[in-house]
């Protein structure tokens, strides 16, 4: 209520707004007293006419905001400790909030990528579940989201789903979203689409050039740390599968260095395990040592079970 009366001048402003919304079913005098029981009621719940104020303006911009990045997993957000996450999503996914669209999006997929973080893949997909038939209502950015989580999941479980999946994408890239958004979707598809490339399947071989080839399409200029660290460690691996391990260790570092610019310690904890791979000796163990404690200080499932499976194996795509 206060951002209303912030956004229309008045109480009474508010009240003439909202009757000209609902086509003036309602007198001046009796929206004006709703609204002010309303403002009254705090963080109970608004009743018939708390709805008809939601469904006519919205939520305030800061929480839509929030909800946003709670949901966006190039965020910040997935960098704090899963448990962490998981009760701030108690405290936001309800009413009010979750019940409009956008919001109730953004949350699913906040929620969808604290299961996949805690190795629930069965529980992240109930959660986009949940919200499918409002997808394609979504912001640009929430719809991108939407299906690259879905096709990480598929990744795992249905593969041969997942370039269908990928394919919707790019057309999403030509509509409005923030700048930022854009350029870690646009990397994270890259990766999504790389994966593909650098395992075997459908009677393919790995293909690393062809992947290199993808990940150099991320552009540099003025770009956020996810998404050059995302490029440094896809060509990290890339350049190691070609042969080139000296190069692709510098690569590893150099995504190292991003995502500790960024402040995005689930990547650099997937750096440091792209590093370990790549190197030997006490710089193998100890970049192993310190992915392994970032993980722990994370209470990051899906991350701990990656890093102590065999090294050596396929690229596993990244989440």
């Amino acid at each position: 209520m206060a951002w209303l009366v912030s956004v229309h001048g008045s109480l009474a402003g508010v009240a003439e707004r909202l009757s000209a919304l609902r086509g003036y079913k309602e007198d001046l005098g009796t929206i004006e007293r709703a609204l002010r029981r309303l403002r009254a009621r705090g963080q109970r719940d608004g009743g018939s006419w708390g709805a008809r104020a939601l469904s006519a303006f919205g939520l305030p911009d800061a929480l839509t905001e929030r909800t946003r990045w709670m949901g966006a997993y190039h965020s910040r957000f997935t960098d704090l400790p899963l448990p962490l996450c998981q009760d701030l999503l108690r405290l936001w996914d309800r009413p009010p909030v979750n019940e409009v669209p956008a919001a109730r999006v953004w949350l699913a997929l906040a929620s969808a990528t604290c299961a996949l973080r805690a190795d629930d893949r069965e529980g992240a997909g109930a959660h986009l579940q949940r919200v499918r038939a409002l997808s394609g209502k979504a912001p640009a950015a929430a719809r991108v989201e939407f299906i690259l989580t879905d096709a990480f999941i598929a990744s795992r479980d249905d593969f041969e789903r997942v370039p269908g999946l990928l394919v919707e994408i790019e057309p999403l890239f030509s509509l409005e979203m923030p700048a930022h958004d854009r350029a870690c979707l646009y990397a994270r598809w890259i990766d999504q689409r790389a994966y593909q490339l650098n395992r075997s399947w459908n009677g393919k071989s790995p293909d690393p050039a062809a992947a290199e080839a993808l990940y150099r399409t991320i552009a540099t200029e003025g770009a956020p740390a996810f998404a050059l660290c995302r490029r440094a460690n896809g060509l990290a691996y890339a350049r190691w599968k070609q042969g080139f391990a000296e190069e692709g260790a510098e690569l590893a570092r150099e995504a190292c260095r991003h995502a500790g610019d960024g402040g995005h310690l689930r990547l650099r904890a997937m750096a440091l395990n792209m590093l370990a791979r790549i190197v030997k000796g006490e710089e193998r163990e100890e970049a192993r040592r310190r992915a392994m404690s970032i993980a722990a200080d994370l209470e990051d499932e899906s991350l701990r079970l990656r890093f102590e499976q065999r090294w050596g194996g396929k690229a596993s795509p990244a989440r």
